[in-house]
């Protein structure tokens, strides 16, 4: 019954996400250089057991497309000059790949042979983050990227789901935010993979140095912080319902182990449903949030040189020759 009910609203929740929230998956696109690779494998038949050739083709596979996202990453020389490093990642690259699909697939009963052709897609932020923590590539160490991990606790949210699957949206409102404001959000889903859970609670609980760990292990400087929650405040009018939200944040720079900034905020607001009610409360405060986050983080990333420059651009106050006399002495 109670299913029945919020099945409904769970709908126009997702919809309404998704209109909202539209300009942000685009943007996402500016940093997820997904690349599909087409890859085949054969494997010869043992003792007529194709279930078992058909799994080894796979992985046969995956490790091909990931062979040729590095060989295209370092360059043949490169990749040879690191081999032992590539082969190590050669043998959990399953851990970079992202989804795949068959293109084709052939199982020989005469010949005894399994063939496949698949369709790959990669993980290249985890590829390109691995690749620098092992010095095989430079560039993305403490680079100006920002990592937003929002612990939820909403009328929406079921409170049962794994970490990595729920969608908090204080975390992908302020993601919005940052990435319209022109800086790089790294996503959710390349973190799942890179750091665990464990490491998520511990930064989130409001150990710094947790939250410097992950910006380190996943070559991001800023790594945003905190716990959203959302309650019912009762009703404005027959058919409003409204909700109070409250967001609390910290911004830490892994590269110099700080806070950078930290803000607490809250909002209200109120609709016809709980969820419209709740994602305008969300918006709000965010929007709060944001006003202050992301000045304090450019200025965190402008460089010491530009910051003495603009102060010697500054006129100085000039000083009166003849100074007014104080009020006691007219």
């Amino acid at each position: 019954m109670i299913f029945k009910e919020l099945f409904p609203k769970v709908c126009f929740g997702v919809a309404l996400i998704f209109m909202i929230l539209g300009k942000t998956f685009i943007s996402f696109a500016q940093f997820d250089f997904d690349t599909p690779y087409e890859v085949s494998a054969e494997v010869a038949v043992v003792n007529n057991d194709f279930v078992k050739a058909r799994k080894k083709a796979i992985k046969i596979a995956l490790k091909s497309s990931l062979e040729q996202s590095l060989r295209e990453i370092l360059g043949d020389d490169e990749f040879q000059q690191n081999w032992q490093e590539m082969q190590r990642m050669l043998k959990v690259s399953n851990k970079y790949v992202k989804s795949y699909r068959f293109l084709e697939a052939h199982d020989d009963s005469v010949e005894l042979m399994s063939s496949i052709k698949l369709e790959v897609n990669l993980f290249q932020e985890a590829i390109s983050k691995t690749l620098s923590r092992r010095g095989v590539a430079a560039g993305l160490e403490g680079i100006e990227q920002i990592i937003i991990l929002i612990n939820e606790s909403s009328l929406s949210s079921n409170g049962e789901s794994n970490f990595w699957e729920e969608a908090p949206i204080s975390e992908m409102l302020l993601t919005r935010s940052f990435v319209e404001a022109g800086m790089p959000v790294v996503r959710r889903n390349a973190l799942r993979h890179e750091i665990s859970k464990k490491m998520v609670e511990r930064a989130i609980g409001g150990n710094i140095s947790g939250a410097v760990d992950i910006g380190s292990k996943l070559g991001a400087d800023i790594v945003v912080i905190g716990k959203a929650t959302s309650s019912m405040v009762g009703r404005k009018g027959a058919n409003e319902q409204k909700i109070r939200v409250g967001i609390n944040v910290k911004v830490v720079s892994s590269r110099q182990s700080m806070v950078v900034a930290a803000k607490s905020d809250f909002a209200t607001a109120s609709e016809n449903e709980i969820f419209a009610s709740e994602l305008e409360a969300f918006r709000r405060a965010g929007k709060k949030i944001t006003k202050f986050l992301i000045p304090a983080i450019q200025e965190h990333w402008t460089p010491e040189s530009k910051k003495k420059e603009a102060q010697r651009t500054v006129p100085p106050v000039s000083k009166m020759d003849n100074p007014p006399l104080p009020f006691g002495d007219l």
